[in-house]
């Protein structure tokens, strides 16, 4: 289960919300990889031309545009973010921690489970 899977399901009762987007695959291929991968969370699944053309704008710049991760607080504002697969199912809980959220949980007092 992959990190941002285990931080909602751990934090979803705590008001903490994962969101995907996924512009780069067709519907049945994003959809598919969410059940063989156990993604619970809700996502945006948007090939259109706009979605499209806003992650080659990243990519004309040399950078990645997916993945992509946001936190974003209470207020709406952009706590953290990064690109690419890092972020440890420890680096989030550190993130929710940072704003405010008690993260108090087995995996915390049971860290051979992370």
């Amino acid at each position: 289960m992959g990190s941002l899977q285990q931080l909602y399901t751990q934090f979803k009762d705590k008001g903490v919300v994962v969101l995907g987007f996924n512009s780069a695959d067709d519907k049945k291929i994003a959809i598919d990889f969410m059940i063989e991968n156990g993604v619970t969370y809700p996502n945006i699944l948007d090939s259109s031309d706009e979605a499209n053309r806003a992650i080659y704008q990243y990519e004309t710049m040399g950078m990645s545009a997916v993945p992509m991760t946001y936190v974003i607080d209470k207020e709406g504002k952009i706590a953290e973010a990064w690109y690419g697969y890092g972020g440890s199912q420890q680096h989030g809980i550190d993130i929710l921690k940072r704003l405010g959220i008690d993260t108090s949980t087995e995996i915390e007092s049971n860290p051979a489970k992370n």
